[in-house]
């Protein structure tokens, strides 16, 4: 009976301890854990630094597209020509060895604008990130948090006040915030 009374009172103490010890872990890592979020689709349009770096993609998407619209203009007006009549046997040869040049022109063009483009969005995304880290971490600081989440992929609900998203911005737009950053590079020039 002895021996049981001690065994109890040693596993009490321990769950005493064990429950001191964890409950002050628990309250230190709730405490440091402050989880805070943004919306990048609100960020992209509000932003007056998005805006920009957004319009030079949008310009340079649009180039290319004209260049590539003129290179297939030329192409089927040449194509219109073998079809369209009776030519003789040398310009017609000339007309389908300029058929096949401007195919494989629009061809390489095609991949070129596609490339030039995958390059503009991925600078697109460095000069936003470059623009965006210092805004997140002065916001995420000044509301003690410790993780910002994208609220357009991975906030499904949460409570009113964790939404970092209008001080992100106001951080953004205000002056200087440009110059903290560094100046974005050139996009691609039409090749």
């Amino acid at each position: 009976m002895r021996q049981r009374t001690v065994i109890i009172v040693t596993l009490s103490v321990l769950l005493a301890v064990l429950s001191i010890v964890f409950g002050r872990r628990a309250r230190v890592f709730r405490g440091a854990s402050s989880i805070g979020y943004v919306s990048m689709q609100r960020i992209l349009a509000e932003s007056p630094e998005a805006k920009a770096i957004a319009a030079r993609l949008q310009e340079l998407q649009q180039q290319k597209t004209r260049e590539l619209t003129g290179l297939q203009q030329a192409f089927e007006t040449t194509r219109g020509q073998l079809l369209g009549g009776a030519l003789a046997s040398p310009a017609r040869s000339r007309l389908e060895q300029q058929a096949q040049q401007q195919q494989s022109e629009l061809e390489r063009a095609s991949a070129q604008a596609q490339a030039d483009l995958q390059a503009g969005q991925r600078q697109f995304q460095t000069d936003l990130r470059q623009r965006l880290t210092p805004a997140l971490e002065a916001v995420a600081k000044a509301r003690n948090v410790q993780v910002v989440l994208n609220e357009d992929s991975s906030v499904v609900w949460a409570a009113p006040g964790f939404d970092l998203t209008a001080d992100v911005i106001e951080k953004l737009k205000a002056p200087g915030a440009a110059s903290a950053a560094p100046a974005p590079a050139a996009t691609p020039a039409g090749k």
